[in-house]
């Protein structure tokens, strides 16, 4: 076994020396512990002052960060390779880490405005002065036009049809060629910054080519049935940015963003030979359930070309359902895992998200202070009811969501903040999952940890509730006070922006 052990470390470092000429140094098979630590000068302590890591194949990590009165603060994680992170507290920005660094920040707390954050940030530790660089290319990006003129965006994108938008873009490409170009000969970056800079500021074009087709429909009013789309090759300038290589990796929050939106060139490229009932439009897929996950795993492995970006979204689209509680996937494509996903940084921490998902969906432990309940046979009529009269004097706040749904669980965090905020005060939080499988419900609540009360809908009540309500997406949230009127509902009310409404009513 040790010799086996000793064999498979030598073929993987081979392999990561083939793969990357010789520059597999950035890349470990075990993590580093990266260390952020810092202070927020003028620190309000009623503010949560977080760390999100950009992770490649995964949604990024957040992290909050233990902070004392004085604003002093202290974050670790681990990390196979360099990337980068927001600091966020009133506004955020992104820093530069590599495995093993140890990084000093310091900033104001008064402004909630990122360019005055960052016109007086301090770093100390490692890699000080890429990230002084970087904050600045970061200031110069956030006051250029090209950022806050979005009345010229949205006139682009409503009026200019496909070929008209691709020369817009090009204007766009060549003002941010100039503005990089600005920032090397007035601050004189390093190797690491220059690098991130160009990625951090490139993939702006990207996310406006990925996201026009489906933004230009929802600004004209497109009905469903409307058959305008793109010309097929419209996403081929993705595949020019190709290829992908290792001193790219340390601009996480850019790598994430394209490999996501690479999801569009794939599907154009598919869109001639797509089974029967199937369909691309926009650069977005329309399969049957029980085919899709099929159907777009083998379609990655046949149009990606660039090994490390398949990879990235193979464990992408793997992780993404993970995250939803769901494992199927994980165990139906298991052979596609090991065949096509050999980098540890992806591998490994896509293995432990599988295990910890498989024991929590056995085992779930839900949060004691938590109320689980079924609706039962009952109407919706009855069940608000009974919500009615088990919060009697109480504002209501109710969050109406799935399992599947990755806004409804983004929220989650904020609304255990909520919840913890208004602890031993008149307000009652209501969370309906609709549309779900159940053991994915208890296994989430056991991941998120939520208190208040926790009801799991049959798909008649879901469909009963969507219609009662008038939902058209998820999440939905509903304000009640204690009069039992309903004072506001919609997606809208998320739950910091609840958080203030509920105190008015308090």
């Amino acid at each position: 076994m040790k010799r086996y052990k000793i064999l498979h470390g030598f073929l993987l470092a081979c392999f990561l020396l083939l793969f990357f000429g010789g520059n597999s140094q950035t890349i470990l098979n075990t993590p580093k512990q990266v260390i952020i630590s810092g202070k927020v000068i003028h620190y309000n302590p009623d503010l949560p002052l977080k760390i999100y890591v950009n992770r490649l194949g995964f949604s990024s990590s957040e992290i909050t960060a233990k902070t004392d009165s004085a604003g002093n603060f202290y974050v670790t994680f681990e990390s196979y390779i360099p990337t980068d992170a927001w600091i966020t507290y009133k506004s955020n920005f992104l820093v530069l880490v590599y495995p093993g660094d140890s990084l000093h920040v310091e900033f104001d707390g008064r402004s909630d405005q990122r360019q005055e954050i960052l016109s007086a940030v301090r770093y100390g530790g490692n890699h000080a002065e890429t990230n002084r660089c970087a904050s600045a290319f970061q200031m110069m990006c956030y006051s250029d036009l090209v950022y806050t003129d979005y009345r010229r965006k949205k006139q682009a994108i409503k009026e200019y049809e496909p070929d008209r938008y691709s020369l817009y873009l090009d204007t766009l490409k060549s003002h941010f060629d100039s503005l990089y170009n600005a920032f090397t000969v007035r601050y004189h970056p390093d190797e690491r910054s220059r690098k991130w800079a160009q990625l951090f500021i490139g993939q702006e074009y990207y996310d406006n080519l990925a996201f026009y087709p489906m933004d230009h429909r929802e600004a004209n009013n497109m009905a469903l049935s409307n058959s305008w789309d793109v010309p097929k090759g419209f996403f081929q300038r993705l595949a020019n940015r190709l290829p992908i290589d290792t001193g790219m990796l340390v601009s996480g929050y850019s790598l994430v963003r394209f490999a996501d939106r690479f999801k569009k060139y794939l599907a154009d490229q598919m869109k001639d030979n797509l089974p029967e009932n199937s369909a691309v439009a926009a650069g977005i897929w329309f399969l049957p359930v029980e085919i899709g996950d099929s159907v777009i795993l083998h379609s990655t492995i046949k149009c990606v070309s660039d090994t490390l970006l398949r990879q990235i979204m193979l464990t992408s689209y793997f992780s993404a359902q993970l995250e939803k509680q769901q494992i199927a996937g994980y165990q139906k494509f298991g052979r596609i895992i090991n065949d096509f996903i050999k980098l540890p940084f992806l591998k490994e921490p896509l293995r432990e998200l599988y295990l910890q998902t498989k024991a929590r969906i056995e085992h779930p432990e839900v949060y004691t202070e938590a109320v689980l309940k079924e609706a039962g046979s009952s109407s919706v009529a009855q069940l608000l009811d009974s919500i009615f009269h088990n919060n009697k004097n109480k504002i209501i706040y109710i969050d109406v969501w799935a399992t599947w749904c990755g806004p409804c669980l983004a929220e989650f965090p904020n609304s255990k903040l909520v919840e913890q905020q208004m602890k031993g005060r008149e307000v009652a939080f209501v969370y309906l999952c609709t549309a779900s499988e159940k053991d994915q419900w208890k296994a989430i609540l056991d991941k998120y940890q939520l208190g208040g009360q926790h009801y799991f809908l049959l798909p008649r009540q879901s469909t009963e509730l969507t219609r009662t309500f008038e939902i058209k997406g998820i999440p939905f949230y509903i304000l009640i006070d204690k009069k039992g009127i309903i004072r506001e509902k919609g997606n809208q009310l998320r739950p910091l922006d609840a958080r203030d409404k509920v105190l008015e009513l308090l």
